[in-house]
């Protein structure tokens, strides 16, 4: 169960996610390894998934996961036409709720806007020195 540290199947309430997306070393979307969202330190080794990708002596159990802003951003532009067709017929009541939820993904989207770990964007070579950002001086005005 997701963000709970719990290991439920099938029959608990509510979503159950998988990372799908954590890649190797070579970042081929042919070696994603799919995993669990809550890493519980329990499987593939003595620090779970992460072992597989990252090399450290100390880690946290964490709760991950992955997006896709780009899908998002094709969902959203996709709401938007919906309402422009069905509003030129007089019928934008049929795609209203649909365009709503489509504006809340809009405002979550613009976290993609900014660093993955929002540091101060440019001339950041370094993880451990560069400084990290403040409100908006982490935005790049890409889809990350």
């Amino acid at each position: 169960t997701p963000g709970t540290g719990a290991e439920n199947g099938p029959t608990a309430p509510g979503p159950s996610y998988i990372n799908s997306y954590q890649r190797g070393a070579q970042e081929s979307v042919w070696e994603t390894i799919p995993q669990p969202t809550t890493d519980l330190f329990k499987y593939v080794g003595p620090n779970g998934y992460l072992d597989l990708f990252v090399k450290d002596s100390s880690y946290s159990q964490q709760w991950k996961y992955t997006n896709a802003p780009d899908a998002d951003a094709r969902a959203v532009q996709a709401a938007y036409w919906a309402y422009r067709w069905a509003s030129a017929q007089g019928n934008a009541s049929a795609v209203s709720a649909s365009v709503a939820k489509a504006a809340k993904m809009g405002d979550y989207l613009r976290y993609s806007l900014f660093d993955k770990y929002f540091k101060k964007i440019g001339n950041c070579t370094d993880p451990k020195s560069c400084a990290a950002g403040t409100g908006r001086d982490s935005e790049h005005y890409l889809l990350a």
